[in-house]
């Protein structure tokens, strides 16, 4: 499989995806549970077991009122609507450098490009307008159950 772009991997929100991105994280983390004890390690070192697994996903964009994808104001509806959505993290689906209309869209799984897939709740969204840059914004999604590796 060959190297992918960080322009072409992206996360998408209701199926569209954000509107001027910088930068797109997925985080995947376990917690872990301390299971040490006085047989094991002859006490002087710790023993760890893997318990519930949960998920992140955020979003580094430039702040715009157009724009196609989801915006600012966009995931703000989302936001205050309090309900949790589908959201993807791969590919795009397009070859072309121009964004279309509607945004990108994302590219179905397959074996060499798997999608993550899961539903998310918005948690924060921040804007920053520094004097002399670029406004932007952040958003910051947490996964709601088990995040998906699709691959067909």
């Amino acid at each position: 499989m060959g190297k992918i772009k960080g322009g072409d991997l992206m996360l998408f929100v209701n199926n569209k995806s954000i509107a001027y991105a910088t930068n797109h994280t997925l985080e995947v983390s376990a917690e872990l549970q301390d299971v040490s004890n006085k047989d094991e390690g002859a006490g002087d070192w710790a023993t760890q077991e893997v318990g519930l697994l949960s998920w992140t996903a955020s979003t580094e964009n430039l702040y715009s009122l157009d724009g196609a994808g989801n915006n600012f104001a966009a995931l703000y509806d989302l936001m205050i609507a309090k309900t949790p959505t589908m959201a993807y993290f791969t590919v795009k689906s397009q070859t072309s450098n121009t964004v279309p209309s509607g945004g990108w869209s994302p590219k179905a799984a397959a074996t060499a490009n798997p999608q993550y897939k899961g539903n998310v709740i918005l948690n924060s969204l921040q804007l920053t307008a520094q004097n002399g840059e670029y406004a932007q914004f952040t958003a910051s999604f947490t996964g709601v159950g088990a995040l998906n590796k699709v691959t067909t």
